[in-house]
């Protein structure tokens, strides 16, 4: 049995609760494909509240052989479906199996506590939130001091009996979300900058599984990616150590360790796979997102990176902010997001940018590039680094001022970089960076061989401002001169609409008047 790993602040004069956070190391990034989303659902369907009917041991297996039933009839459901497919004309069982599904499921639904009053923690003036990220699974608790040992009891129950009674209910959850998202946004980059790795896989394009996802396939799953051996407590709390551990180690420290097989060998990818671009149509959304694979939170080069980042887009006062948005007016909105989407692994660097109505996307691209030259190639004004470098310390200190916030930090630390004492020790290392060191891993890391870029456009009828909008009507006008098939239309009118929208407003409106001229009726 491997003994549970503690991190534990010092005792906080005035705190009167304690900030516990699980932290499960494996993540998204360590599902295997046939069960991808399956770190999302226990995130929600287990540790999304505490009632008391799922940490009942007799309660709980009462509800484990509904469960068990339920399965089984969903399956027989699908396999008489396939039946009647061969045999359409045989006698169907379907009617019979499906009003024993609506029994069992009324069962079970009854089973469950409705008021958000009996969550056990919610009663106790406490609080309780997950998180499911690539790099790790977190469970966030908050509760009075004196229910301690309250919440060591019933986390050790609720990681002995894993009950996911509301399996059901969170994987529709999960895929009405999925559906509604579209796996647009960051998904699109991820996927082209890491092809084949997990880092890079969009739970939206595996939908299809989700939906074949069983609760018992996903509880076999929990006993293997919960286990003890997997697991580090991070702990805030105003009591003393001594006081703590013998309650920890009583409840926590005997939790059986499952096998957990051998461990993903997750594929590398090379950081210089080459300039790469992407390009999509969706909804009403327009915007620029160029991503640089970058190394793990682990690497000498990550913490200058931090700082790039805060160089570029840490405030409104940052280099993008200051000169796309408000000097140049070419954007109304830019960020920057570090490793995307997780810091155990190379992940990425991402920089979002909107453009502001009139700018097209390229003229947008080719104002970011030049703002990442001037970060490897200017010297770097010692107000401007003073300044960076004074808002990172700020954040550091916020950390250290919020229990809640402490904990989540120290265990994204451990989750990222092996240690939670990582973010201390980056923040000291701050203090001996300078901004030549910075200079140099941006060169190293951010460069064309490194670069994935992704423009995401509005369909045709959605979020065009009013000269496009111009555009798209005369293409549209255009092409049904030409082609019979609607389908054809759209889809040559929206690859026209792309290509104009690399040239500028002007000479997109100089191009809307040819256009027109085209429609205009010949004289006899």
């Amino acid at each position: 049995m491997r003994p549970l790993v503690i991190a534990l602040l010092a005792e906080r004069r005035g705190l009167t609760a304690f900030h516990a956070t699980l932290v499960f190391r494996g993540g998204r990034a360590e599902e295997p494909t046939a069960l991808a989303g399956a770190t999302d659902l226990l995130a929600s369907a287990l540790f999304g509240a505490s009632w008391p009917e799922d940490l009942d041991p007799q309660r709980t297996a009462a509800l484990d052989a509904i469960l068990r039933q339920e399965e089984g009839l969903l399956e027989s459901i699908r396999l008489e479906r396939l039946r009647q497919r061969r045999d359409p004309a045989g006698v169907s069982q379907l009617p019979a199996l499906e009003a024993s599904l609506a029994t069992t499921q009324s069962r079970l639904k009854a089973a469950f506590a409705t008021s958000p009053l009996a969550d056990l923690y919610a009663a106790k003036g406490g609080s309780q939130s997950a998180e499911a990220t690539a790099d790790a699974l977190y469970a966030h608790s908050a509760l009075p001091q004196e229910a301690f040992d309250f919440w060591c009891r019933t986390e050790a129950q609720r990681l002995k009996t894993l009950q996911l009674s509301r399996f059901s209910q969170a994987r529709a959850a999960l895929l009405a979300d999925l559906n509604q998202s579209g796996g647009q946004g960051l998904a699109l980059i991820r996927g082209a900058a890491l092809p084949g790795h997990p880092y890079g896989r969009d739970l939206a394009n595996n939908l299809p599984a989700l939906e074949a996802l069983r609760w018992s396939e996903l509880r076999a799953y929990a006993r293997r990616a919960l286990s003890p051996d997997r697991l580090t407590l991070i702990l805030v709390s105003g009591t003393p150590l001594d006081n703590l551990l013998p309650l920890v180690e009583r409840h926590l420290g005997t939790l059986p360790v499952h096998p957990a097989g051998e461990d993903a060998v997750l594929p590398e990818i090379p950081s210089d796979l080459g300039d790469r671009r992407v390009q999509a149509t969706h909804g009403s959304l327009t915007s620029l997102q160029v991503g640089w694979r970058i190394p793990p939170r682990s690497h000498p080069d990550h913490l200058a990176l931090q700082v790039a980042a805060q160089l570029l887009a840490g405030g409104p006062s940052a280099r993008l902010p200051q000169r796309l948005v408000q000097q140049k007016e070419l954007a109304r909105e830019a960020r920057l997001r570090l490793d995307v989407p997780g810091g155990r692994l190379p992940g990425l660097l991402v920089a979002e940018v909107v453009p502001a109505e009139g700018h097209g996307l390229a003229e947008l691209e080719r104002a970011l590039h030049s703002e990442i030259l001037r970060l490897q190639q200017e010297p770097i004004a010692p107000e401007e680094w003073q300044r960076a470098v004074a808002q990172l310390e700020t954040g550091h200190l916020k950390v250290l001022d919020s229990p809640a916030l402490l904990a989540t930090t120290l265990g994204r630390a451990w989750a990222e970089g092996g240690d939670w004492r990582v973010a201390d020790r980056e923040i000291q290392r701050l203090r001996t960076l300078g901004p030549e060191t910075v200079q140099a891993a941006a060169r190293a890391w951010l460069r064309p061989s490194h670069r994935t870029t992704a423009w995401l456009e509005p369909t045709l009828d959605e979020g065009l401002d009013p000269l496009d909008a111009e555009i798209a009507k005369v293409l549209q006008a255009l092409a049904a001169t030409r082609i019979e098939d609607p389908a054809q239309r759209e889809h040559l009118a929206a690859e026209g609409l792309r290509q104009l929208r690399m040239l500028s407003a002007e000479e997109r409106a100089r191009t809307l008047k040819l256009l027109k001229a085209q429609l205009a009726p010949v004289k006899p």
